[in-house]
């Protein structure tokens, strides 16, 4: 990934201030992060043929588990905010579809929920980024979910160009919130419970991004000018 050259800081900031107020789209997100919006977009990974992963002590499948959770998280933030949902049962939607459907709302920001595997020792929540306009938001819903997260695990925040982070032309960031491949976080995620706790927390931050922007969040990151991801990257 190639960083186009700037004056430090004093730059990025100036990028930021300069892209264009909240409520436009943004190609590479290089402006302040997302305040007072009042749409939101959630995103239940995977869906009809694709299951994503599965569960290891009780079978759940990862797309099960990722539309409970953003069933739960519409619930809390519908009161608050018009939500839009790219599915809202087990059907299959293509990553471009769920591109296009969050460009729908240019005052908005897109939340994307999954669930992580790999060896059974990896757990913990993860949260993936890519523009500097979701750099806040990434890190009050990470911050969040580790206030709910079981154990000490933390897989933390993770800026990678995937198509659900780069495409969008509005504020978005994809939640890992725990490893179905791990005994522990499995048996946590298969409760209701737990699951609204999440949903919970999530709602919670999401609330505080719109009410404070980027205050409190620290230094902006600075901006990444690189290519839509596609079909060829990393598997999502």
């Amino acid at each position: 990934m190639k960083l186009i050259p700037c004056l430090g800081a004093v730059c990025a900031l100036l990028l930021a201030s300069c892209a264009g107020p909240m409520g436009s789209h943004s190609e590479y997100g290089d402006r302040a992060g997302p305040k007072a919006f009042r749409t939101v977009v959630i995103d239940a990974g995977h869906g009809g043929k694709d299951s994503g992963a599965r569960g290891r002590l009780r079978g759940q499948p990862e797309k099960t588990v990722a539309l409970d959770i953003a069933q739960r998280l519409r619930d809390e933030l519908r009161s608050s905010f018009k939500v839009a949902m790219t599915r809202t049962s087990d059907t299959f939607v293509p990553l471009d579809d769920r591109v296009r459907i969050a460009n729908r709302s240019g005052d908005a920001v897109l939340i994307s929920i999954h669930l992580n595997d790999g060896t059974r020792r990896l757990a913990g929540s993860e949260t993936y980024w890519w523009r500097v306009d979701s750099y806040s938001l990434a890190k009050r819903v990470h911050a969040a979910m580790r206030s709910v997260a079981t154990g000490s695990n933390n897989r933390g925040m993770v800026r990678r160009r995937l198509r659900l982070t780069r495409n969008p032309e509005i504020p978005c960031i994809l939640v890992e919130c725990g490893y179905l491949s791990n005994a522990t976080d499995s048996a946590y995620l298969a409760t209701g419970s737990y699951r609204q706790r999440l949903a919970q927390a999530i709602a919670s931050a999401i609330r505080d991004q719109s009410a404070h922007g980027d205050a409190g969040s620290g230094t902006l990151p600075k901006p990444i000018y690189a290519a839509k991801s596609s079909a060829h990257d990393a598997r999502e």
